[in-house]
């Protein structure tokens, strides 16, 4: 298709290697593949572009050639090139409404680079030899994908045009929760995704009892969230029993438990610990700092912890304690620990500086078979 009438249509661009050139996208696809059970002959992995604005053939050649491709490493083609004759060819792309960070600095570029302002989406291109379609479909969507934000086509994806969103009316939808049998608050929360205990339901149904009215979806989801595991962090400020292992001997236990804050021993010798938090890490560090420790300056108030650099500087110190998104969207659950982060050091006293990101992100065992995955998550590979 010729671009030179400048009418607004769509070019698809495709970036690769040079055939003479390493591909490490492809060998990590490989290793993937072997790692899943497949023995793929050969595999190939393209960057894939779609650009939709008044583009003529000089300004394509432009973009691909100054922009997209690196010349001395790789090739830019427009259209969609040829596979091998027994490739599964298989591609990923954001679904609608998905952020697409590569996608808005292409937009920005192009408009840098031509003075034109273009539509960008952006995907990848894997090509299977030696797989059938079933298995590389199934392998990119549990390996190379999250269906959760991607899409997935078998073949190459020739949209018309790219996906825009449309106008949503708002709608005031009330939750009917007055009257509600215990079992009955139990499938809400689970259907409704609160991830709230009977107890929290109850106590939310009595409130709008009270008020005499049901709660709208927003108001039972704000709840929903400030009472989340990940606001107020309910398993680490949950009152514990703790029990010796069946081969250790609580005779041989090292630790006075009688002696620490918030423990006392049961008649059956286990160990109860009220709010396991404030008993063990915040406890021994407010004991170090009764016992003349001064560095810390603000522990266990704001949202972040303050230690002394010197008699002039403090530091700020904020380390996420959550992982759970990455198991269902990596890239949102590392954004939330990393952003948590700097949020909460610019949110301590009157606004502290960033300068550096701390945040732990986990991972399950590597080797866990798939079929032990438990549903809708991804495997830590």
């Amino acid at each position: 298709m010729s671009h030179a009438d400048h009418a607004v249509s769509i070019c698809r661009i495709e970036v690769r290697c040079r055939p003479s050139r390493p591909d490490p996208r492809a060998d990590a696809v490989a290793r993937k593949a072997a790692q899943a059970g497949l023995r793929p002959e050969r595999v190939a992995c393209a960057k894939v572009y779609f650009l939709e604005g008044p583009l003529n053939d000089e300004a394509i050649s432009r973009i691909k050639s100054r922009l997209l491709a690196d010349p001395v490493t790789e090739t830019a083609v427009a259209g969609v090139q040829p596979a091998h004759p027994d490739a599964q060819i298989v591609e990923v792309h954001p679904q609608p409404g998905v952020m697409d960070p590569a996608a808005q600095s292409v937009r920005d570029a192009v408009r840098d680079l031509t003075g034109i302002s273009v539509g960008v989406s952006t995907g990848v291109r894997y090509d299977f030899v030696g797989v059938d379609a079933d298995d590389a479909l199934d392998f990119t969507r549990h390996a190379l994908a999250n269906p959760v934000i991607h899409d997935i086509t078998h073949g190459p994806w020739l949209p018309e045009s790219l996906p825009r969103g449309h106008e949503h009316p708002f709608k005031l939808s009330h939750i009917p929760l007055r009257g509600l049998t215990d079992a009955d608050l139990v499938k809400l929360a689970r259907d409704a995704h609160l991830f709230l205990s009977l107890a929290e339901m109850k106590a939310i149904q009595a409130e709008f009892e009270a008020l005499g009215r049901d709660p709208t979806d927003i108001e039972l989801e704000t709840i929903a969230q400030t009472w989340s595991e990940h606001c107020v962090h309910k398993t680490l400020k949950a009152n514990i029993t703790y029990r010796h292992a069946a081969h250790a001997s609580p005779a041989d236990d090292p630790i006075v438990w009688e002696n620490r804050p918030g423990h006392s021993i049961n008649p059956d010798k286990s160990v109860s610990i009220t709010n396991l938090l404030k008993s063990s890490v915040a406890a021994a560090t407010f004991e170090l700092m009764a016992d003349g420790v001064t560095w810390p300056l603000s522990v266990f108030k704001d949202n972040s912890g303050v230690v002394a650099l010197d008699d002039h500087w403090g530091v700020c110190i904020k380390v996420e304690t959550h992982n759970h998104p990455s198991a269902i969207e990596p890239y949102g659950g590392a954004a939330t620990g990393a952003g948590g982060c700097i949020r909460d050091v610019m949110g301590t006293g009157l606004g502290a500086k960033p300068i550096a990101n701390t945040d732990v992100f986990c991972f399950g065992l590597p080797d866990t078979p798939f079929d032990a995955l438990p549903q809708g998550t991804l495997h830590p590979r």
